[in-house]
């Protein structure tokens, strides 16, 4: 929730909260009834946010409608659906999982990782503007997509093996702490920063960064005006003072 809110500019942030304790509710409700658990529906989720989002010219999201209007009448008419599962039944399953298809395929040029990913396929002048691409190093950064698809594909086996299919949500859970104690061993925090910190972390870091570098070149300024690293004139001194003693 917190890097969604952040990453998009949402302004209810503690809506989505409450919206999460409801469903932990519900799913314990429904789990001591023997009734199905609510799920979250990621890909459908990125896909309406950015229905709703307000863009510029390179894609990043100014404002975002925030109504729950659009969440009401969808999820109306998937239980109306229930009414017409005779002609729903005719509809060949092709179809919908293409449509499940297009759905995660239009949610991945906003994804960062999938970003990254291409970068692999792309020559470093290509890269696009971010700031993770202008103060880390091309292999540094191939390095951490490759540590994060490390831990995709296991997450991806363990769903995929029948007989250790149960523990996928355990394996899931585990990336937590692979990003909080042993991504640190191998990268810079700074770096992590820059690569999936929050929206708020990565300007600061950067602000940060920029008034360093501009103190740095006053700070040399003012000495070179004062004579105190003018090294090309003490170089010459030195030398005519060795051709004196000599």
């Amino acid at each position: 929730v917190s890097s969604v809110t952040a990453a998009n500019g949402l302004q209810h942030g503690e809506s989505y909260n409450w919206d999460l304790f409801l469903n932990g509710l519900s799913n314990m409700i429904n789990g001591l009834l023997g009734l199905p658990w609510l799920v979250a529906t990621t890909v459908p989720c990125i896909v309406h946010l950015n229905n709703l989002a307000e863009k510029d010219k390179d894609g990043k999201v100014i404002t975002v409608q925030e109504t729950r209007l659009t969440y009401f009448f969808s999820h109306m008419l998937v239980g109306l659906s229930l009414l017409f599962l005779n002609a729903i039944k005719q509809i060949p399953l092709p179809v919908l999982l293409g449509v499940f298809l297009f759905m995660g395929l239009s949610s991945m040029p906003g994804i960062q990782f999938w970003q990254r990913f291409l970068m692999f396929f792309m020559q470093p002048s290509k890269f696009p503007e971010k700031p993770f691409t202008k103060y880390i190093s091309p292999m540094r950064i191939h390095m951490y997509t490759v540590f994060q698809i490390v831990f995709f594909l296991g997450v991806f086996f363990v769903q995929n093996t029948p007989s250790i299919a149960i523990v996928f949500p355990f394996m899931t859970l585990l990336c937590i702490p692979a990003r909080l104690f042993l991504a640190p061993r191998f990268f810079y925090r700074w770096e992590l920063c820059l690569l999936d910190g929050y929206e708020e972390e990565v300007e600061e870091w950067v602000q940060a960064k920029e008034r360093a570098e501009r103190d740095d070149i006053s700070e040399v300024l003012a000495m070179e005006e004062g004579g105190d690293v003018d090294l090309g004139d003490n170089d010459k001194e030195s030398e005519d003072k060795a051709e004196v003693d000599a």
